[in-house]
């Protein structure tokens, strides 16, 4: 019976508290309570202190590293608990720190709990309100000592309105300094209980990374689904074309046939990218490292190419100069050139003469996409929103390079990336 009465008390407990928390909202009430709450949380901070120092001294009989660890880890807890109660009763905005159990591995975790910044800082704040403690202790034990001795002099009816102005007096200076201390817990808690600048520059290096990681997903998701669109437009149009032919041609059901094959790659490749895309975004989402997944690279060009030159676009790929140890980054960036200057060539001319030319020079990788005068606009899928060249512009820039975009003396037009090779990163 005991065994499931003393769980049960600390449950009934634990809902009082959140019950008595929940009705002091930040206000003097929630003053009032917090520094009540002082007294018997310093008297505990204290006792803390006194077990870290007798931690010191055990040192040299061995047990005292363990000891301090201990202290530690349950310094990082109180602090915790000191976070919520500046939150619920003083209206502090303190953001959750660093959760060593996050770690990975014991050694870790320990390294973290006894050299990170906050460690120690969470133990400054718990000797700051031992302090506390003791001043609204002091300050509760002398008001109360001199309003019972105004209480206990001998009053008449000359000195009774002195005494209870006195009492009063005694009242409001003890209420005064109490929510003094109280407002200085509160305006030094979030220096010792909130995240450390290290910590803050930190968090704000992984979001920023984080977004670059978002913008570049979505750059890179415009550019393969619009590319698998477009070319599927035109294999689809290449196809209805042979399969009702005009002027008594014949019927190619075997060209047919190899459009839809590509129609069908191209689907499941914009599906793939889609997945991939959605799959890293719920990870992030969930605190997870999203699965590495394979960049595209100038080896995958060729077959980029040859669905387009299967569904009418006379493409011709040019390579020159060693190109297998470029950078895997520039790699990318040259292949989502290519990508999107062919797309856009569908979609404003329509099936001209087109070479992709990829060269390296010294340190530098050149990239082109040249296109003929237009010849026939009906199979053109129609302009873009221009949001494909403004986003290889950012990139190009952000890798040291340049891209340029322009009608050709042919009458035709150009893209063209001058991409450093040192970029990669």
């Amino acid at each position: 019976m005991p065994s499931t009465t003393a769980p049960r008390a600390t449950a009934e407990l634990a809902v009082k508290v959140r019950a008595l928390l929940a009705a002091a909202r930040p206000g003097w009430p929630g003053r009032a309570l917090y520094a009540l709450a002082s007294l018997p949380l310093g008297a505990l901070y204290l006792t803390l202190y006194a077990g870290l120092l007798m931690s010191v001294v055990a040192v040299i009989y061995g047990v005292g590293v363990l000891l301090i660890l201990l202290v530690l880890g349950v310094t990082r807890g109180f602090a915790g608990m000191e976070r919520r109660l500046a939150r619920e009763l003083l209206g502090v905005d303190i953001p959750e720190g660093e959760r060593v159990r996050d770690q990975r591995g014991v050694v870790r975790r320990l390294r973290r709990l006894v050299f990170a910044a906050d460690t120690w800082r969470a133990l400054g704040w718990l000797g700051a309100r031992g302090l506390l403690g003791l001043a609204t202790f002091a300050t509760l034990f002398f008001g109360g000592a001199a309003f019972v001795a105004l209480g206990w002099v001998r009053w008449n009816p000359l000195t009774a309105i002195p005494l209870l102005a006195l009492m009063g007096l005694v009242v409001v200076l003890t209420v005064a300094v109490l929510d003094l201390l109280v407002r200085l817990s509160a305006s030094v808690a979030p220096r010792l209980l909130g995240a450390a600048p290290e910590q803050r520059i930190a968090a704000l290096e992984h979001s920023s990374r984080r977004l670059a990681d978002r913008n570049k997903l979505a750059r890179d998701l415009h550019d393969t689904i619009g590319h698998a669109l477009t070319a599927s437009l035109l294999q689809a149009t290449a196809a209805r074309r042979t399969l009702a032919p005009k002027d008594d041609r014949p019927v190619q059901s075997d060209f047919a046939r190899q459009a839809l094959e590509h129609i069908e790659t191209n689907t499941r490749t914009a599906l793939a990218e889609l997945d991939r895309v959605l799959a890293v975004l719920r990870a992030e989402d969930g605190g997870r490292d999203p699965a590495p997944f394979a960049a595209p690279s100038l080896a995958d060009l060729e077959d980029l190419l040859a669905g387009l030159r299967d569904g009418g676009l006379p493409v011709a790929l040019v390579v020159d100069g060693d190109v297998d140890d470029v950078p895997a980054g520039v790699q990318e960036l040259a292949y989502r050139v290519v990508q999107e200057g062919t797309t856009n060539v569908l979609r404003h001319a329509g099936t001209p003469l087109t070479v992709a030319q990829v060269v390296r020079s010294g340190d530098t990788l050149v990239v082109r996409v040249c296109n003929e005068r237009a010849s026939q606009f009906d199979s053109r899928p129609g302009p873009g929103g221009g949001r494909g060249l403004a986003g290889l512009r950012e990139r190009a820039a952000a890798a040291g390079g340049t891209l340029s975009a322009e009608p050709s003396p042919s009458g035709g037009f150009e893209l063209c990336a001058t991409l450093p090779l040192s970029g990669a990163a």
